[in-house]
């Protein structure tokens, strides 16, 4: 059975001062409370009936709370309504529970899931859980490989490809930007091959200092006529 977090928890967490934030923040990934980042995203479904999705989604932290074994949990939540409740320590900050606007209570994740390591070198690596954003069956329900069960908590291999990266966004210049890389083989119908094959599905983030994430590309291939990929591009249009 999942642990779930007190609602009593959350609810104090809404109401901490803008002070907030852990003794050691981290200036790649903030975590004081009232920080927000607003993004646009754009998905790119592959042909045939391709489609382009545009939307902007904020992401708010709301502070801190107390978890069941009296360590501090701290809350960050979107404006589709999701919340992720992350740890920090003096190695990792981790994802310990989430919660989706269809539950009143947080669901504890079964394992620490890493986000970040509190000094990352180049080269260094970790593996973290992820599920396909946006790859889809077309002629089945449900059609989201996300929703299946043996798609979900699915290893990705997560690499610092670049210490020292300039990169724009609407939002700006930034310089000094570290470049994340994820690989994840996943096992599809492949009609060249005419069999399954693992298929790489990848993604690429880039923290900055200071401010944290500023861009997100993730690229799900279709292999099959059957099904329907595309990618993803999440860019920083402001923070505050």
């Amino acid at each position: 059975m999942k642990m779930r977090i007190s609602l009593l928890a959350l609810s104090a967490a809404l109401v901490l001062s803008a002070c907030d934030q852990p003794v050691k923040e981290n200036a790649l990934f903030p975590l004081a409370a009232g920080k927000s980042w607003t993004y646009q995203v754009e998905t790119v479904y592959d042909e045939p009936g391709g489609k382009t999705l545009r939307y902007t989604l904020e992401m708010r932290n709301l502070g801190s709370a107390a978890l069941a074994d009296g360590s501090t949990a701290w809350i960050r939540r979107s404006s589709n309504g999701h919340e992720y409740w992350l740890t920090t320590d003096d190695k990792v900050i981790s994802r310990v529970a989430m919660k989706i606007p269809t539950k009143g209570q947080a669901d504890m994740d079964p394992e620490p899931r890493t986000v970040l390591p509190q000094a990352p070198t180049l080269g260094s690596s970790w593996t973290s859980t992820t599920v396909p954003y946006f790859l889809r069956r077309r002629n089945e329900q449900p059609s989201e490989f996300r929703y299946l069960d043996k798609f979900k908590n699915m290893p990705m291999v997560f690499t610092v490809a670049d210490m020292d990266v300039k990169i724009s966004t609407p939002a700006g210049q930034f310089e000094h930007c570290m470049r994340v890389d994820g690989k994840m083989a996943m096992m599809l119908w492949n009609e060249q091959a005419n069999a399954y094959k693992p298929t790489d599905l990848t993604t690429r983030e880039w923290y900055c200092p200071d401010v944290g994430l500023v861009q997100v590309e993730r690229d799900e291939p279709t292999t099959a006529k059957f099904f329907q990929g595309g990618s993803m591009r999440m860019k920083l249009l402001h923070y505050e």
